[in-house]
């Protein structure tokens, strides 16, 4: 093997070892162990120490189920004051900010990435990746799936089972699939 062959090698294994995320990686499996509800500033402390940006007072309840190809612990943060239930699964390809003193229920998905329309040998075309954004006071409700380039404004309240594919409006409440405004709650 010349050089040049061992150097790109080289630079291919290092890219590789750096995708395995190897301390998120055991954060997750150390913490997916713990019981839901139980060992709460532990499970959450973990996070932390695993370079997740987990605000003061906020409390991890479940599990965080991470995947997908970008930093993880530099584009996942969560702010002040949060709960999140679990398991929450997060495709990380772009920045998933969460907001101070919000509200995640069980079992939502947040997805940052999806495919453009491709041609007719094969319809899922070039990845496209897109941040999501919770803003402060928000609630998502059990079994939202948030799709990519959303976000979900000041105050909302996104209902139990609901695809947001657009832009929620601060203090408006949303449901259904795909999520549509139900009602105009106080504080707009």
């Amino acid at each position: 093997m010349n050089d040049s062959t061992y150097l790109q090698v080289r630079r291919v294994v290092k890219d590789e070892v750096a995708e395995l995320h190897l301390r998120v990686r055991l954060a997750q499996g150390v913490t997916n162990l713990l019981p839901q509800f139980c060992f709460n500033r532990l499970r959450t402390a973990i996070w932390r120490a695993a370079d997740v940006q987990v605000g003061k007072g906020s409390l991890v309840m479940g599990d965080i189920i991470l995947s997908g190809s970008g930093s993880w612990s530099s584009l996942v943060s969560v702010g002040n004051n949060t709960y999140i239930t679990g398991p929450l699964r997060i495709n990380v390809g772009a920045h998933v900010r969460i907001g101070n003193s919000v509200n995640i229920g069980h079992d939502c998905l947040f997805v940052t990435a999806d495919h453009e329309i491709g041609p007719t040998e094969r319809r899922a075309g070039q990845i496209a990746v897109r941040p999501i954004i919770i803003e402060d006071g928000a609630w998502i409700a059990s079994r939202v799936t948030i799709l990519p380039g959303v976000t979900v404004g000041h105050g909302a309240v996104v209902a139990a089972g609901a695809v947001v594919t657009s832009r929620v409006a601060p203090h408006t409440m949303v449901g259904g699939v795909p999520a549509r405004v139900l009602r105009t709650l106080d504080g707009s």
